[in-house]
């Protein structure tokens, strides 16, 4: 009988556990009526934000879904990643005529991380001046909002081609992305007072968190969210 007491007595701890932990992550999202008074992230990108590589998790294992889990209840991070989206109003996707960019700018930001690039280096879409000036736009857009978001942007990872040329799986040139793709991102890092977070760095060379060269499998998100965490906690 003490076994069964002592067993139902720990059940019940973890359920009023659990109650409380729901409660408080209600009260603070302003379920009650209050204040939402959670910090509220912008995840801005494209396939490596949404989570290409890890497709069939990636509600758990893409970077922004992993940022979420080591931020806790504090925190809300939306994912607001576009696959093939480009920074430049002239590529195939520009990300600012996107549903996606509209609901970015709708959520009342607090912090917006923006990675926008490796698509843009693709064959048919590299123009620098284009990724340049479209890129500075984004940022700006972002800065003019009421909530004055913090924004930060993200230096795109390495990347490789699998064949060992010098274009990568669609048409993506590793090249421009290690060089002029980065002095880029730095200059209009500079000229609208924001921080950058590189991430071709801590990726360079580490070809087992890719699954094609471009995008990673969750070990690869992981690093993503923690370098995302350090910048942003």
């Amino acid at each position: 009988m003490e076994i069964v007491k002592g067993f139902i007595q720990r059940k019940v701890v973890i359920l009023l556990a659990a109650i409380v932990l729901v409660f408080f992550v209600l009260f603070n999202s302003g379920f009650f009526g209050g204040q939402d008074e959670r910090v509220k992230i912008a995840c801005v990108g494209d396939s490596l934000t949404y989570g290409s590589g890890v497709l069939e998790t990636r509600e758990m294992d893409s970077y922004p879904a992993q940022l979420q889990t080591k931020l806790g209840t504090s925190h809300i991070v939306y994912n607001y990643g576009l696959r093939n989206a480009t920074a430049s109003q002239s590529g195939d996707l520009p990300y600012i005529e996107s549903e996606e960019y509209k609901e970015s700018l709708t959520s009342e930001p607090d912090i917006v991380i923006l990675m926008l690039g490796t698509n843009d280096t693709k064959t048919y879409n590299w123009n620098s001046k284009d990724y340049e000036k479209g890129l500075e736009e984004l940022v700006r857009s972002y800065q003019s909002l009421d909530t004055k978001p913090t924004v930060y942007l993200m230096r795109s990872p390495y990347c490789y081609a699998t064949d060992g040329g010098d274009v990568a799986k669609y048409n993506i040139q590793p090249g421009i992305v290690a060089d002029e793709l980065g002095d880029i991102v730095t200059k209009v890092a500079e000229s609208t007072g924001v921080e950058v977070i590189d991430l071709y760095t801590p990726t360079y060379g580490k070809d087992d968190l890719y699954t094609d060269g471009i995008h990673f499998n969750a070990d690869g998100y992981k690093l993503i969210a923690d370098e995302v965490y350090a910048a942003v906690k």
